[in-house]
């Protein structure tokens, strides 16, 4: 019975040994698999290394100051492989960032959930949706948010240029954790241009990260010195209330941004009297270009293409030609003295041209005598200070169009124009890294002298024929 035993144990050892290699094998697979999940082990081949992070990111992670969830949204069988692989490696660095990926079909009740979240902000089938419960911040990117786009002075329009899954998605995370990021409020009660027709500005500094919201001031105004006020071509007057409150936040440091139209109503005494206070001043009539100067403004003399001013927030947009604006009927402004060390600069400047009454231009736009003529000021910068040594900065455009209007952010640099100014006037420092884009596709070979890889494709055949030829004459006198 014994030796039965034995011969037994003797047959199965090879299957025992075999399932304990197995266990094994599985054992360490899983405990592998799990840790390149949790550490981002796999190594990244692929031709634009899409899922490598720079530096920056991993210090923003490391430093993450909140715990944020993101949900990866996706149309079931069009997952992005390279998002979900960016978003494991991002988690993989911080404990305080973690993500689902899922779908609106297998999950439709996560919608609501989402959208009551948000308010505003629009959650699609393919989105990314970061979210930190303790800033109550929220983020929302789509495919759009993750295209990085350059000008083709050619083509005369933005063209896709690279990749910036990374960049997007590291600074929403910044957005959502920082305790205060730069905030916009834009003033309604008189008339100012709405909410439809500002949409697209107001999705575009989004974009980039700006907290938006309105204000008016009859309704306990939520107005801080830390905000960025915009005055969006304003109908009617302010009450001196009014004009008291907003007089009060240019004091203590707040900054405005203020656009008037030449259709806007010429006579409002107490806005006037706020932008007397920033060294602005408005002047009636719509300003046209002299045919002398018609090459610099497209077969249209109402259709301004400005010339850009040196100062401290156009330098860079200068200094790497990205000067091309067009303001479709402009109002021209006035430097004023305000009585204190107020420093105002030309922002735009016309070329050649003559200030047209808007009732007479709607009749004909040919310059008549008396017509005001020369370079006139399209949009200027303030630096100025109040009574107590506090210092404010404002901006007055004559025209509203290249800030908010889609095509003119398509065809010139207003939106680089306007995310500048914005930048130089809010007083919370802008949320924008320095994260190069990865490549959009993959370059082909490209080779100039087609001669050598010619010869060398004809060569290699007649080669194995040529050795083969020795071989086979030995093996036939066999």
């Amino acid at each position: 019975m014994r030796q039965f035993f034995v011969n037994q144990s003797k047959r199965l050892l090879p299957a025992l040994i075999t399932l304990a290699i197995l266990a094994a094998s599985i054992f360490a697979v899983s405990l592998m698999d799990e840790q390149e999940k949790k550490r981002a082990l796999r190594l990244d081949f692929s031709f634009n290394s899409i899922t490598t992070q720079s530096e920056q990111t991993k210090r923003v992670l490391e430093s993450l100051q909140h715990p944020v969830h993101a949900y990866a949204l996706f149309t079931p069988g069009r997952e992005d492989q390279s998002l979900i692989g960016l978003l494991n490696r991002l988690s993989a660095l911080s404990p305080n960032f973690t993500y689902t990926v899922t779908s609106l079909v297998e999950n439709p009740m996560l919608v609501n959930t989402l959208s009551s979240s948000l308010q505003d902000e629009q959650v699609t089938a393919d989105s990314l949706v970061l979210m930190c419960e303790q800033t109550g911040r929220n983020r929302v990117l789509n495919t759009y948010d993750y295209l990085a786009q350059s000008f083709d002075q050619t083509q005369q329009a933005f063209v896709l240029s690279g990749i910036s899954y990374e960049k997007s998605i590291v600074e929403a995370l910044l957005y959502v954790t920082l305790d205060t990021v730069p905030s916009i409020k834009i003033l309604t009660g008189h008339g100012e241009i709405g909410e439809t027709d500002s949409s697209y500005m107001e999705s575009f500094l989004k974009g980039h990260h700006f907290q938006i919201s309105r204000v008016n001031l009859l309704e306990k105004p939520d107005l801080s010195p830390q905000d960025l006020l915009m005055i969006l071509s304003p109908q009617k007057d302010l009450l001196d209330s009014e004009l008291r409150i907003l007089t009060d936040f240019t004091r203590q440091g707040g900054a405005v941004l203020i656009s008037t139209d030449y259709n806007d109503p010429d006579s409002l005494p107490n806005f006037d009297a706020l932008y007397r206070q920033m060294g602005f001043a408005r002047l009636p009539g719509i300003v046209v270009a002299e045919g002398a100067d018609l090459n610099a403004y497209i077969e249209n003399p109402l259709f301004l293409t400005p010339y850009m001013g040196m100062t401290e927030p156009t330098a860079a947009l200068i200094g790497a030609g990205q000067t091309r604006l067009r303001l479709p009927g402009a109002r021209a402004l006035q430097i004023t003295s305000t009585g204190s060390d107020a420093k105002v600069d030309p922002l735009l400047l016309s070329g050649v041209a003559y200030i047209k009454d808007v009732q007479s231009a709607s009749q004909s736009i040919a310059k008549e005598e008396g017509d005001e003529e020369g370079q006139f000021n399209l949009a200027l910068l303030s630096d100025y200070a109040s009574p107590d040594g506090t210092r404010s900065r404002s901006m007055m455009i004559g025209n509203s169009a290249i800030l908010l209007d889609s095509w003119l952010h398509q065809v010139t640099y207003g939106g680089q124009f306007l995310l500048h100014m914005v930048n130089h006037l809010s007083v919370n420092e802008p949320i924008n890294l320095d994260i190069a884009p990865k490549q959009l596709v993959r370059e082909q070979l490209q080779i100039t002298n087609p001669a050598l890889p010619n010869l060398v494709i004809i060569a290699l055949p007649l080669l194995v024929i040529v050795l083969a030829i020795p071989v086979l004459l030995r093996r036939r006198h066999r």
